[in-house]
C-alpha cells in the first residue's frame, strides 16, 4: 500500500463516518452503522498501514490510524449508545420526559425540586443503562491505544500520539484552581444566592444549570435570529457565516436529535454540518457560535492542503477557533451591538454588565471544570476503571465547580482520548489570539475586516500546526492560562 492510496482511503472513510454520524445525530436516521463502515475500510486498519504512516514521519497520520483502530473496536458501544439513548426515558412521578431531553429540562426548570428530582432520576437510568457500555469502551481503547504505541500506561501512550504533555497541563490546571478558587468561590455566591437562594454547601449539579441560564435576558436572544445575526456579524468582518454555502445549518427539534450540539465535517473543505438543538437564550447563541467557529474553520480550509493538515492535526486549534466566536457572546462591546441589549442608554449598559457577570461566572466554572476533569481522568485510566474512583470524581468535581457531583457519572462524563486536555489548551490559544487581536485591531475587532482577514488566514491552514506553535507564532510561548484569567477577573471582581 502506498501513502497516497492510503490518504484516499482514509478521506472516503472520514466521509461515510461524518454522514453517518450527522444522519443519526440528529436525528434523522434512528440506529447507526458505524461498524460496517469500518468494515469496508480494514485495509486502513492493517499492519501495512500502520507501517506505511510510520514510515511517512507525520505524526498526524499515525495518531489517525491508531484512531481509526480504536474506532473499530468501540464501534459496537457507540451503537449501542446511540441507540438505548434514542429510546430511554426518565420517570418522575407522573411525568415522563425523553432521556436525551433531560437535560434541557432540567436546565430550563426553575422549580428546584423538580430539577434535582429529574437530575437524579436522569442519573440512575443513565448509571444503569450506559455505564457498563462506558467501561468496555474505555477499557477497549485503552488496550488498541497501549498495544499500537507499546506503552502500558495509556496516558503515556496518548501523550506520545498527540504530542501533549499531559502531566504537565494537569499540573498547569490544577495550579489554575488554586489561583482562582477565592475569585469563583465569591462570584458564584453572589450569584447563586441570588438566583437558587441556598448557600453554597447546598449546591447540586442540578443547580448549575439553572444558576447559569441567565433567563432574565431571553427576550434578547431569539432563536429564530440566530443565522441571521451570526450572517450580518461575520460581514461586518468581511467573512461569510456559510463559506459560500459549504456550511449546513440544523437547528430543527426533532425527536432522537442529540442534545449536544455539534459540527462534523462530511468533506472538508466542501460540506460540513453545525447541528443545534435550541433550549433557549442566551445558551443557545453561545452554542451556536461556538459550532460556528468549528464549522467555518473547516469550510475555510485551503482545499490544496495535505490530507492530514484539513482533516487531522491537534484539535486545540479547531477548539480555539470555536472558543474564540462564542467568546463573543460575552463581550460588551458584541451584545450592545448584536442584540436588542444594545438600546436603552445607562440602562441597558447596567444590564450589559449583569449579564456579563453571570456569563463570566459560567465561563470559570466550566474552566475549572475541564480543569479538574483533566486530573481525574489520568487517576481514571489510571484505575483499571474500578467503581471505588468514582468517589475522586465526584470529590475533584465538587471541590473545582461548587456544585455537588454524583458518583454515578464517574464513566460517563469522560471525553474518549483525553480531549478534555484539547479543551484546556484552546482555552489557553483562544485568550492569547483574542488578546492579540485586541492589541493589533482594537476592542471592537469583531467588525473589523482587516481582523477577519487575520483570522480567516489562520483557519486556512487548517491544524497544520498544533496549539503551542500556533501561539508561538502571535508571541505566546509557553501555553499557560494566564491570558483566561487576566480576562475573568475584572468581570467577577
Amino acid at each position: 500500500m502506498t501513502l497516497d492510496t492510503l490518504v484516499a482511503r482514509g478521506e472516503q472513510l472520514n466521509h461515510e463516518l461524518g454522514r453517518e454520524w450527522y444522519l443519526t445525530g440528529a436525528g434523522h436516521k434512528p440506529e447507526a452503522d458505524f461498524q460496517a463502515i469500518y468494515d469496508r475500510h480494514l485495509i486502513l486498519q492493517d499492519e501495512e498501514a500502520l507501517a506505511v504512516v510510520r514510515g511517512a514521519n507525520e505524526p498526524a497520520l499515525l495518531e489517525w490510524i491508531v484512531d481509526l483502530r480504536v474506532g473499530r473496536r468501540v464501534a459496537p458501544y457507540a451503537e449501542q449508545q446511540l441507540a438505548w439513548e434514542q429510546q430511554a426515558v426518565v420517570t418522575v412521578g407522573d411525568r415522563t420526559v425523553p432521556f436525551l431531553r433531560a437535560g434541557i429540562e432540567i436546565q430550563n426548570a426553575a422549580d428546584r425540586a423538580w430539577r434535582t428530582a429529574l437530575d437524579h432520576a436522569a442519573t440512575a437510568v443513565g448509571a444503569a443503562g450506559l455505564n457498563g457500555l462506558r467501561r468496555d469502551r474505555l477499557a477497549a481503547e485503552r488496550e488498541v491505544v497501549s498495544a499500537a504505541v507499546g506503552n502500558d500506561d495509556y496516558v503515556a501512550a496518548v501523550a506520545h500520539l498527540s504530542g501533549m504533555d499531559l502531566e504537565r497541563l494537569a499540573e498547569q490546571a490544577e495550579a489554575l484552581l488554586g489561583e482562582t478558587a477565592d475569585l469563583y468561590g465569591d462570584a458564584l455566591a453572589r450569584l447563586t444566592r441570588r438566583r437558587i437562594g441556598v448557600p453554597l454547601d447546598a449546591l447540586v449539579r442540578a443547580d448549575s444549570g439553572w444558576a447559569f441560564r441567565a433567563d432574565d435576558y431571553d427576550a434578547a436572544f431569539p432563536s429564530d435570529r440566530l443565522v441571521e445575526i451570526a450572517v450580518r456579524q461575520m460581514g461586518e468582518m468581511g467573512l461569510d457565516a456559510t463559506e459560500a454555502g459549504r456550511v449546513h445549518v440544523d437547528t430543527e427539534e426533532r425527536p432522537g436529535k442529540q442534545p449536544r450540539a455539534f459540527c462534523v465535517p462530511v468533506r472538508v473543505p466542501d460540506e460540513v454540518y453545525l447541528v443545534l438543538r435550541p433550549s433557549g437564550g442566551h445558551s443557545d447563541y453561545r452554542t451556536f457560535w461556538h459550532e460556528l467557529g468549528h464549522a467555518m474553520h473547516f469550510a475555510a480550509v485551503d482545499p490544496d492542503r495535505a490530507f492530514h493538515e484539513r482533516w487531522l492535526g491537534d484539535n486545540s486549534v479547531t477548539e480555539a477557533f470555536a472558543m474564540l466566536w462564542d467568546h463573543l457572546t460575552l463581550d460588551a462591546g458584541w451584545l450592545g451591538r448584536h442584540t436588542a441589549m444594545g438600546q436603552g442608554g445607562s440602562a441597558a449598559a447596567g444590564q450589559i454588565a449583569d449579564l456579563q457577570f453571570e456569563l463570566a461566572v459560567a465561563e470559570l466554572y466550566l474552566l475549572r471544570r475541564y480543569a479538574a476533569k483533566l486530573a481525574y481522568e489520568i487517576a481514571l485510566h489510571r484505575s483499571d476503571y474500578r467503581e471505588e474512583i468514582a468517589d475522586e470524581y465526584a470529590e475533584r468535581l465538587t471541590a473545582a465547580t461548587g456544585f455537588r457531583y454524583p458518583r454515578e457519572l464517574y464513566l460517563r462524563d469522560v471525553d474518549p482520548g483525553f480531549y478534555s486536555a484539547r479543551y484546556l489548551r484552546a482555552w489557553q490559544l483562544e485568550a492569547a489570539l483574542a488578546r492579540a487581536l485586541v492589541e493589533q485591531f482594537d476592542i471592537d475587532w469583531f467588525r473589523n475586516p482587516r481582523a477577519g482577514a487575520f483570522v480567516r488566514e489562520l483557519m486556512r491552514r487548517g491544524q497544520a500546526d498544533p496549539a503551542d506553535r500556533v501561539a508561538a507564532e502571535i508571541g505566546v510561548d509557553p501555553l499557560s492560562f494566564d491570558a483566561a484569567v487576566e480576562r475573568l477577573t475584572p468581570l467577577l471582581a
